[in-house]
């Protein structure tokens, strides 16, 4: 007989009906403009940090709410009832913040994981490429270590957030030799020297949904 317990605790019913809240009161409201206008959401960004949401997934110590992967996911999933495109920029903060909080140091952690579970600063996630996309072994952007520091070379495309995030995890290849496991994570930030952003993209629709090329 399966132990698997297949209902919400009273906590993640709780992120549940919060999220469905917001959405209803703050998202729905607003999508429409956000969409023409394609204004990046940043006064939802707002109503989502004071949620205490960007900190779902972010261990107590460093003021989260200490929950996991499917915490996150009942939020994103209320979410997507009320707009995809600011959905999108909510999860891409945990797409990139999550690296920092698996395998950050202590030093990293300490310094980065508050600040993201508050929601003072947002994370994208730099991987994709013009010609990589989920395939690590084929990026094209470089890390190479000069004394105490690494530089990085190189283009990222359809970032998230791109350009208003704060904190970047970059995916560059360190060891060519290797394929995929010859990459490796860095944490750039916004006004670093050699970061800069390019055009943002024009879409079909989720205009509100920031994806832009980031240059190192």
């Amino acid at each position: 007989m399966s132990n698997v317990n297949y209902f919400l605790t009273e906590e993640q019913q709780m992120i549940v009906d919060l999220v469905r809240q917001i959405t209803d009161e703050k998202i729905i409201p607003v999508r429409a403009k956000l969409d023409e206008t394609e204004e990046f959401p940043w006064d939802i960004m707002k109503d989502l940090a004071q949620a205490d949401l960007f900190g779902l997934y972010i261990p107590e110590e460093y003021g989260g709410l200490g929950g996991g992967c499917f915490e996150n996911c009942l939020a994103v999933e209320q979410m997507a009832r009320g707009c995809i495109a600011i959905t999108t920029t909510f999860a891409a903060s945990a797409l990139g913040g999550y690296p920092i909080y698996l395998y950050g140091s202590d030093e990293q952690k300490e310094r980065y994981l508050p600040e993201i579970a508050e929601g003072k600063r947002l994370v994208a996630f730099g991987l994709t490429e013009a010609s990589a996309g989920s395939d690590a072994a084929a990026i094209k952007t470089t890390a190479v270590q000069d004394g105490d520091y690494w530089v990085l070379n190189g283009t990222k495309q359809w970032i998230t957030s791109g350009g208003e995030a704060e904190i970047y995890t970059i995916i560059a290849m360190t060891d060519k030799a290797k394929g995929a496991r010859g990459a490796s994570a860095f944490i750039v930030e916004k006004g670093d020297e050699g970061f800069s952003f390019g055009k943002k993209e024009k879409k079909m629709g989720l205009s509100s949904w920031v994806m832009a090329l980031v240059l190192l």
